[in-house]
């Protein structure tokens, strides 16, 4: 609410009339309710849970009111054995320790082809082990930070833990970090089954389920199973199966030999269970705006 709130005394500078911009704080189950249920607003516009997504859509029912939702999300990354593993190590612990994973697109899960497997996660267990705690900004090692809430250190906790008592292996991490705040150690976690919690539910921690799969069908196949459907990532040389992927991965979002994060131009969106509407570029401006047609005959 702080940086909302200094966001727009800085618009207050350039000059907006009075009441164009307006800062209410509040919890959700008061104020956010009252918003959702009010004739005011022209659109709502949430980044949260999906639970709290459902929550607005119902609220907003009421008047008709549009609604803008950026849920959540359990990205897969598609490893195949034909690319540059050390960047796709790179790509891929960025992606998931930065904010520890406090990141609504960053890679939940990750899918590598069977032949580089034991390499591939050799590697990046070495890099998420070389974690610090701080920011991009502090240093060139991977960053690490503390999660939101002692509620969510305790969930994150609690997958691990299950996921461990279900079978899987911890290659590193696996436990809180000693000191202040909220931190868990960036974990990597190999065995887990599909099915798993911690495979197909949203951590919103740095904990990462790596499993290997044989073909690109398969590969499409798992990362398609879940509920979600915010970003995607994959690691090929094959320009034809960047192809498949571009149609065939059921993501919002697909990101080809790099790290998630959108660029501005872009639309953030996502399917599935992941939201409504999105934002971002000209398509999230269209979600501000209504369309209207006026014929005029002479």
């Amino acid at each position: 609410a702080y940086f909302i709130t200094q966001k727009a005394i800085k618009a207050g500078d350039l000059a907006l009339d009075p009441g164009v911009v307006a800062v209410l704080t509040g919890r959700g189950a008061t104020l956010g309710e009252a918003l959702c249920v009010s004739k005011v607003p022209g659109i709502i516009s949430m980044t949260g849970s999906v639970a709290t997504g459902q929550a607005i859509m119902r609220n907003a029912a009421a008047n008709m009111t549009k609604v803008s939702l950026e849920l959540g999300g359990k990205a897969p990354a598609i490893v195949m054995a034909d690319c540059d593993i050390d960047k796709a190590v790179d790509a891929i612990v960025a992606s998931r320790v930065i904010f520890s994973g406090q990141v609504c697109n960053c890679v939940e899960r990750c899918y590598v082809q069977a032949p580089i497997f034991d390499e591939f996660a050799a590697k990046l267990t070495d890099k998420i082990k070389a974690s610090v705690v701080g920011t991009p900004f502090d240093t060139p090692a991977p960053a690490f930070c503390g999660l939101v809430s002692k509620e969510q250190l305790d969930k994150v906790s609690g997958m691990v833990d299950r996921a461990k008592a279900e079978g899987a292996k911890v290659l590193c991490g696996g436990h809180a970090v000693e000191g202040p705040g909220y931190k868990y150690a960036p974990t990597v976690l190999t065995g887990a089954k599909q099915d798993s919690e911690v495979v197909q539910k949203e951590v919103f921690g740095p904990v990462l389920p790596v499993l290997p799969f044989d073909t690109f069908d398969e590969a499409l196949t798992l990362a398609n199973d879940c509920e979600y459907g915010l970003a995607s990532s994959l690691f090929t040389n094959d320009y034809r199966l960047i192809e498949r992927a571009r149609t065939e991965l059921l993501f919002g979002e697909t990101y080809i030999n790099r790290f998630h994060f959108e660029a501005i131009q872009g639309f953030h969106a996502g399917w599935r269970k992941s939201g409504v509407g999105g934002a971002d570029g000209k398509h999230g401006l269209m979600e501000y705006l209504s369309t209207k047609v006026v014929y005029v005959q002479q």
